[in-house]
């Protein structure tokens, strides 16, 4: 078990270490400590399953919402209160901070943007329903439409990378954009223009001040941003929109550790 492995080499002495914060993607509530996407167990909370093995006091979260968490705390936010984080990954995910808080929602599962069912299409999504905004604008879309290109014979330096096309990644993708290969590069800007015209829901729904993009796509920088940008104005109500700046992470792939940690201390505190 990693988590074991982690506490047994780090500097820190065992009992110094108070409490631990676990990151999952799809639906997970802190509150009742169950993940209703992974490790189900008969009702029994995975955080209790945790704790019985490493000894520890452990928090799940969701990984969208604790790289909110951080972000806000200690990456690009500088005093807004209303911000939207968007996880763009093999899947798309949302944290929510209202007036400067996680907002969870009535049973906990808020920020399900991935699955607004958007386009007409008969792409079944992971969820089991089809036309979700992630059959068409996330990375495991981006993946399918790569390699559907490259069997129609499109050219990419991605085709010399992998003997078979099954085989190419998500990070084969990412990497190659950033080497500018066109094609990755493309449907990048594809994927982007659909993402864009989600985030303008968005916008339209809660006139955020802030928007950040974070997750392994942002890595992309402007391929990623100016394609989503131009459909937010493009899809978007420029009274509503007007006021919402778009950023890309400041903390990277370490806003969700650091958003994990602060979560922690928070409930840790609050128990005292």
């Amino acid at each position: 078990m990693r988590i074991i492995y982690f506490i047994t080499i780090t500097v820190i002495q065992r009992n110094k270490i108070l409490g631990m914060g676990v990151n999952l993607s799809g639906r997970i509530y802190y509150a009742t400590a169950l993940s209703y996407s992974f490790f189900y167990f008969n009702e029994e909370p995975l955080s209790k399953i945790i704790e019985s093995k490493v000894g520890i006091r452990t928090f799940l979260e969701n990984d969208s919402r604790a790289m909110a968490y951080g972000e806000f705390c200690a990456g690009v936010v500088n005093g807004e209160k209303d911000v939207l984080f968007l996880n763009l990954d093999h899947g798309i995910g949302l944290g929510i901070v209202m007036n400067g808080q996680l907002y969870y929602g009535k049973s906990g599962f808020s920020g399900e943007f991935g699955h607004i069912p958007l386009f007409k299409n008969e792409i079944i999504c992971h969820c089991g329903k089809k036309g979700c905004l992630e059959t068409e604008a996330s990375g495991w879309a981006l993946t399918r439409m790569v390699q559907e290109k490259l069997q129609e014979g499109s050219s990419s330096v991605l085709t010399g990378r992998k003997s078979a096309l099954p085989e190419i990644q998500l990070e084969d993708i990412i990497a190659a954009a950033i080497a500018d290969d066109m094609l990755a590069i493309e449907l990048i800007g594809a994927i982007g223009e659909n993402l864009g015209k989600g985030i303008a829901l968005l916008i339209n729904l809660f006139n955020p001040e802030l928007v950040i993009l974070g997750g392994s796509l942002a890595v992309t920088g402007e391929y990623i941003r100016l394609p989503i940008k131009s459909a937010i104005n493009k899809y978007s109500l420029s009274l509503v929109s007007n006021d919402t700046q778009l950023k890309m992470s400041k903390l990277g792939e370490r806003a969700g550790i650091i958003g994990a940690c602060l979560l922690v201390r928070n409930r840790m505190l609050a128990i005292v």
